[in-house]
């Protein structure tokens, strides 16, 4: 199991405490790209990850969208340790309006993905969900050629890129689909269905 854009891989062991086993965890240090960040958006609230547990943030996030323990921090909090994955989100902004600020402040030695809407997902330079799919396909065995993954936003396009068919789902973005080999009916037409049964056949 592939989580955190790639930062952490699990394994799933029901013999497990918590029914699962950590393979690997990739981290990097919040602090310089925090303080790019700091101010440039009005409303902007900001997580990081702490795995197992659930997120340090800034300010409370809109309801249901961080999982696990959310605990409101001091701004130093944040940065004071190293992170697998910081997101930086505006209620009020736009994924076209995360693009440009992303643009602007320029964000170097991390990798970091816009989602549907002001949404910024921060990581380790050089993990990406790609990166640790080429991990799991090698401690498998699985051949390069028979590897399919499927995605709909913009933190999945190295992943489709990656895999061997590479499945955009319909409602993904413009340069989501453009990445894909293929583009397949949206999340609420169940376009993944089509996808599982054709590797069935």
């Amino acid at each position: 199991m592939v989580c955190s854009n790639g930062a952490v891989t699990l394994k799933l062991d029901p013999d497990e405490p918590e029914g699962y086993q950590i393979l690997e965890i990739v981290t990097f240090d919040p602090a310089p790209a925090l303080e790019m960040l700091r101010g440039s958006w009005p409303d902007a609230v900001v997580a990081v990850e702490e795995i197992g547990v659930g997120f340090k943030v800034s300010a409370p996030f809109p309801d249901g969208e961080l999982v696990g323990e959310v605990r409101v921090v001091p701004w130093a909090e944040l940065s004071a340790s190293h992170a697998t994955r910081v997101t930086f989100r505006s209620p009020t902004g736009t994924a076209e309006d995360f693009l440009a600020l992303v643009e602007r402040i320029g964000l170097h030695s991390v990798n970091y993905a816009v989602g549907y809407t002001a949404w910024l997902d921060i990581n380790p330079e050089g993990v990406s969900k790609a990166s640790a799919l080429e991990l799991v396909r090698r401690r498998l065995g699985v051949e390069p050629a028979q590897t399919t993954a499927v995605g709909d936003q913009r933190n999945d396009i190295e992943m489709l890129r990656w895999a061997a068919r590479g499945v955009a789902m319909g409602d993904a973005p413009d340069e989501v689909r453009a990445a894909a080999d293929e583009v397949t009916l949206e999340v609420e037409q169940d376009g993944l269905v089509s996808v599982l049964r054709s590797m069935l056949l």
